[in-house]
């Protein structure tokens, strides 16, 4: 079976999601929508893999560490695995004591974020990168990261959209750009959330067979 990436299998959720917020977006501006005419969507048509295409376009438009700053609301070593050894303090399957006994042979307690990212990603997440706890939380990290960034260009378009072109006016309300702006924030919570689980996670894993990773 021929290798696809995570971002590849993502993309018909990402579809979905442009799908489901222009469709809501119309139906607010326009009363008597008929939900039956979506079906123009249906997942073997051209206008699906034209909006597939699209959501590639739109989720590739920013550079990741441009996506894990607005994702994490972070400048500066955005990622969680920056501060993995303060977020499994606040994991309870996380025996930190046997945490901080394995680590010390890594690296100290007191190290910088930019060492304690190198150590997790090296030591910890590389070696259980395909386990399905770690690539499940990874897969849905990505999956809503990247939502996050369609539905910001699509909230811009539309916004633009409603008073540039007319056609778009016509078809959408002036505030249907809020749609998208409520999946801006939905997304955006999801990203952070399990991009967060996927490094605890990770660390879980790293516990249970501690001598195997540190080879």
């Amino acid at each position: 079976m021929a290798w696809i990436s995570l971002k590849t299998q993502n993309l018909p959720t990402l579809a979905l999601v442009v799908i489901a917020q222009v469709s809501i977006a119309y139906a607010l501006s326009n009363p008597g929508f008929d939900w039956s005419s979506i079906e123009v969507f249906s997942p073997d048509t051209v206008v699906v893999s034209l909006i597939v295409l699209v959501a590639a376009l739109f989720s590739s438009l920013l550079p990741a560490s441009v996506k894990h700053q607005l994702v994490f609301l972070r400048r500066k070593n955005a990622l969680p695995g920056h501060r993995f050894l303060q977020l499994a303090e606040h994991d309870q399957r996380i025996d930190l004591l046997r945490l901080k006994q394995q680590i010390l042979p890594l690296v100290q307690l007191n190290v910088t974020e930019e060492q304690q990212n190198r150590v997790w990603y090296q030591n910890i997440y590389h070696p259980h990168q395909n386990a399905p706890l770690v690539k499940s939380a990874h897969k849905a990290f990505l999956q809503w990261r990247d939502s996050m960034v369609v539905s910001m260009f699509i909230a811009l378009l539309l916004a633009v959209g409603v008073q540039t072109v007319p056609a778009v006016a016509v078809a959408f309300s002036p505030l249907s750009f809020l749609v998208s702006l409520f999946f801006v924030l939905a997304t955006g919570c999801a990203a952070h959330h399990n991009g967060k689980r996927m490094v605890t996670n990770a660390v879980v894993l790293w516990l249970l067979k501690p001598s195997a990773c540190q080879q």
